[in-house]
């Protein structure tokens, strides 16, 4: 088994928030656009009183350490670069926060996803015969309850997640057939796949056992 990762997720990311925000009727827009600047700036100006705050507390350290301690003013410093300006900050925030209110994204079709998602389809090297299945449960937390792209490249087993609904990426495991163990289970009044390949374990949806004993095909074995 071998698992790699596709790096430049976050280009697809902002491709897809580029997307939803182009889904968004002209007032909308407008207003997204108006409170991302509007959080930037209190964003940028949080960081900018934490630099002087804490420029002024390496300053006055000769003076104030010797009075209080040194616990007293590693404490004091704590609080004067990370607390102090999100206090003087925040009742400014709240005040002009109604002005720029959150604008909700649309939900973005499906099928502009998997447009997104073409880069990755690509590195994962994913052919058009593939099947979408459940992840009942697993040794991996991550792929619990997700649902799964599975398909055969090179008479290897790769498993990633399903790139026609989310750009979400945990990377590709990749079996050789050999050392993968399928058969039939149970979970609850469900019929499953049960996969197991070196210390990790997948349950999955039914159909997966055929697709994977018959390398891509469908006839039950």
């Amino acid at each position: 088994m071998r698992k790699f990762k596709y790096l430049h997720s976050k280009r697809i990311e902002k491709k897809l928030l580029k997307k939803r925000i182009d889904l968004l009727n002209p007032e909308a827009r407008k207003r997204f656009k108006s409170n991302q600047l509007f959080s930037r700036f209190f964003a940028v100006l949080y960081w900018s009183m934490m630099i002087v705050f804490l420029g002024a507390m390496i300053f006055i350290e000769r003076y104030i350490e010797p009075a209080i301690g040194k616990t007293l003013f590693i404490i004091l410093v704590i609080f004067c670069t990370f607390f102090l300006p999100g206090v003087i900050l925040l009742f400014p925030y709240i005040k002009l926060a109604k002005k720029y209110p959150r604008q909700r994204l649309e939900d973005i079709p499906r099928e502009v996803i998997t447009e997104c998602n073409t880069p990755l389809f690509k590195f994962y090297k994913i052919p058009e015969n593939f099947i979408i299945t459940k992840c009942y449960d697993s040794s991996n937390q991550n792929l619990i309850s997700k649902d799964l792209l599975i398909y055969i490249y090179k008479d290897r087993l790769s498993i990633v997640n399903d790139f026609t609904t989310t750009n979400k990426d945990f990377g590709c495991y990749e079996f050789e057939l050999s050392e993968t163990e399928i058969k039939y289970g149970k979970k609850g009044d469900l019929t499953t796949t049960e996969l197991s390949a070196n210390k990790l374990t997948l349950s999955l949806g039914k159909r997966a056992k055929p697709f994977i004993s018959n390398k891509g095909g469908t006839d039950d074995v």
